[in-house]
């Protein structure tokens, strides 16, 4: 099983990309350059490298993630995201997310097989 382990502060940053630059990494990279926050463009950066390598939108899953208990949240959105990511301790006790990159793959394919499979027959 692939697995994509992100931080705590990952998720904020990758959260704060998508609310707060439209999910544009350009954006975000141009704002933190600005704001002189090279350790957070860098890491950024390496979250969408990621992001690349695996084909996974991972600030909106983070944000998701982070809203999914939310009273507005439909309850089958919630059991998405618990099947694709779970909140793990680490060794040393720190707190990860960890993207199941094989599941998100498993809802995927699922969700791009139903898209145009409508009835075939004629009425």
């Amino acid at each position: 099983m692939n697995i994509v382990s992100l931080t705590p502060t990952d998720c904020r940053l990758l959260d704060a990309r998508f609310t707060e630059h439209g999910n544009s990494h350009r954006r975000m990279t141009s704002a933190l350059t600005e704001a002189g926050a090279n350790a957070a463009r860098e890491r950024l950066a390496a979250l969408r490298a990621m992001e690349i390598r695996f084909s996974i939108d991972l600030a909106s899953l983070s944000h998701r993630f982070a809203h999914r208990n939310d009273p507005g949240t439909h309850a089958i959105e919630q059991t998405v995201l618990a099947y694709v990511g779970q909140w793990r301790c680490s060794s040393d006790g720190r707190e990860e997310l960890w993207v199941l990159l094989d599941r998100v793959s498993e809802v995927r394919e699922l969700m791009e097989e139903g898209e145009g499979q409508l009835a075939r027959e004629p009425e």
